[in-house]
């Protein structure tokens, strides 16, 4: 299709006017098309009323007042003008951490999910190589050594520039899913050779629109006729509003041989969200390492399958994930927060049970050694100055209850905002929290060592149907690469035909067709791939995380 244009008759109709705009999606009839329309040759015009034209769709995006939205909809060439509708990445919310921390950096991690799915199985015939998948999420972090080599390229429709960089983080988890690279460290993708594609449609906060997601459907489809090749599109993002103009998008692409999965939502709601919901787009909810269906997965009619999606872990941006843990020498470890205004780095050593920390409650064998102290009756920064006067050389705090102990701060209440206040100046030793649980096991154990550490990583887990999502995206591509000539239509078949049934036999309204079985659909769609041979060995360490 050619680029969009607007109708003469609309321009001349629209005036100046004290109403205030909101933004819209008009769908045109295809005849608009061939009329040379003043409103995109207007370079005011395009200007003051934002109009994004769209390939994909006979339709166009602008800022419209109720007036403008009336002339339009008299319009003979206007089919329907709706507002556009929001769009949110499907994450649950989840402390930014991961238990493990800089272990990721020492050897290799296979995910649950990936050897769930049966993905490895056929690693030893192919690893996802030339197919291509386009991730519209938050964007992706480029340079993250697991995802680097798979990079293809990408596209930002909010600055409609070819750097979709990802300031948010979602969009890096799911990638990393998808395709993260073999190698020595971090993780491994479903397919390690598969080429991504960002097209970033969420900003920051994880929040677009769906005329973002129209128009990375553009960009997707222009791509693939510029390069070719089989592709493969994921979402794990949605909203419960359909919307009309989008669902067109979607039927396009689709039509086109291109492949389309989205999350179902984590409302846990009969029905699923949207673009979930639309035709032919594989709706995927979540499981959780027991295969059991998540308590926040979406479901009902519409869900397809299901896939791993509770406490996945994947990459990160790099450098963005606050880290700390208390090891004990006798093996208890402890997932713990900084304290803010903490330093980061490791300290290991004995460490010296000192009750509130009040200064009486530090005795002279506190010199050197790491204190632990109770949370409650005094601040935190008071306790931590009376620790360092004492001679500690790291504190680790335990709650006095089962609340939260995350967001805890030695900073007082000016310095939120001043970086120059003597709280944000004083030289604080690295300071931990951890549960009460927690610490109430760390008082029993008789060890008397410890090594407390506090860093930033490049990896974290999540949960959501965005983390179950990027599983099928990924296995998608796995399996089309053993027969790059087949269909889309053939793919899906195999996918979706050869699922683990879960729950009441048969296609239920709880787990769909069931779980993905990579290597199962993948012996169905190329059966003659799979004579004897001898499989390869993984580029890295890879050991199993539940």
């Amino acid at each position: 299709m050619r680029p969009l244009t607007v109708f003469s008759v609309v321009l001349c109709l629209f005036a100046s006017s004290a109403e205030s705009a909101q933004r819209y999606l008009v769908a045109t009839r295809a005849a608009a098309r061939q009329t040379p329309l003043r409103m995109l040759r207007d370079g005011t015009e395009v200007r003051v009323h934002g109009v994004r034209s769209f390939e994909a769709v006979d339709g166009f995006a602008a800022d419209l007042t109720p007036s403008e939205v009336a002339q339009l909809k008299a319009s003979p060439e206007v089919r329907y003008i709706a507002p556009v509708v929001p769009r949110r990445a499907l994450d649950m919310p989840a402390s930014r951490k991961s238990d493990e921390g800089s272990t990721y950096a020492l050897m290799q991690t296979l995910p649950y999910g990936v050897a769930m799915i049966d993905a490895p199985e056929l690693w030893r015939v192919t690893r996802g190589a030339s197919i291509n998948v386009a991730v519209m999420d938050t964007g992706i972090d480029p340079k993250h050594p697991d995802l680097a080599a798979n990079f293809a390229g990408g596209f930002n429709t909010f600055d409609d520039s070819s750097s979709p960089i990802d300031d948010n983080g979602h969009g890096t988890h799911v990638s990393g899913t998808i395709g993260a690279i073999d190698n020595t460290i971090g993780v491994v993708g479903v397919a390690p050779q598969v080429r991504i594609w960002s097209v970033k449609v969420l900003d920051h906060l994880g929040l677009g629109y769906d005329e973002n997601i129209i128009a990375g459907i553009d960009w997707v489809i222009k791509k693939k006729n510029e390069i070719g090749g089989d592709w493969i599109v994921s979402l794990s993002l949605g909203e419960a509003s359909p919307s009309a103009v989008e669902q067109e998008a979607f039927a396009r692409v689709i039509a086109d041989g291109i492949l389309v999965c989205a999350a179902a939502g984590n409302r846990g709601s009969e029905a699923v969200e949207y673009p979930a919901g639309y035709p032919g787009v594989i709706a995927v909810g979540a499981v959780d390492s027991t295969r059991t269906l998540a308590g926040f997965s979406d479901h009902g009619p519409a869900l397809d399958v299901v896939a791993p999606g509770v406490g996945v872990i994947s990459t990160a941006p790099v450098g963005t994930i606050p880290v700390a843990a208390v090891a004990m020498q006798s093996g208890n470890t402890f997932s713990a927060a900084t304290v803010d205004g903490s330093v980061h780095g490791d300290v290991a050593g004995p460490y010296v049970i000192c009750g509130m920390g009040y200064p009486q409650d530090f005795p002279a064998g506190v010199q050197g050694k790491i204190a632990v102290i109770q949370r409650g009756e005094i601040t935190f920064n008071e306790k931590v100055r009376n620790a360092q006067a004492a001679g500690a050389t790291a504190v680790v705090i335990y709650n006095s209850d089962r609340s939260d102990f995350h967001g805890w701060t030695l900073l007082g209440i000016d310095c939120a905002t001043d970086a120059q206040c003597p709280d944000a100046l004083h030289p604080w030793p690295i300071v931990l929290a951890i549960s009460n649980t927690d610490g109430q096991t760390l008082l029993q154990d008789a060890s008397g060592t410890m090594d407390v550490g506090a860093w930033f990583d490049d990896y974290q887990t999540l949960s959501g149907t965005s983390m179950a999502t990027p599983h099928v995206a990924g296995a998608l591509a796995l399996v089309w690469s053993l027969d790059p000539d087949a269909s889309a239509d053939r793919v899906k078949d195999a996918l979706e035909s050869t699922t683990v049934d879960l729950g009441a036999p048969g296609v239920d309204n709880m787990y769909g067709r069931g779980l993905i079985d990579a290597l199962a659909a993948g012996r169905k769609l190329a059966p003659w791939r799979f004579r004897p041979s001898i499989t390869p060995p993984s580029q890295g360490l890879v050991r199993p995380v539940p």
